[in-house]
């Protein structure tokens, strides 16, 4: 399970959610909602990002 806080809209939001299913990609965090269905979070929005099964983050060459 990952936790991200980020700054939404209107407050601050706390979303829980499969580790599998939180991704870093290119300056933003990027969360799966199945189905080709994504909310993407520029870096500069999230306070917090905790994951219990932590997987590679970063592709390296």
């Amino acid at each position: 399970m990952a936790t991200i806080v980020y700054q939404g809209p209107d407050d601050i939001v706390s979303d829980d959610v499969d580790d599998e299913d939180l991704n870093y990609r290119e300056d933003h965090w990027q969360i799966h909602h199945g189905d080709d269905e994504y909310t993407y979070l520029p870096r500069d929005r999230v306070y917090t990002v905790k994951m219990t099964d932590p997987h590679t983050l970063f592709e390296r060459e």
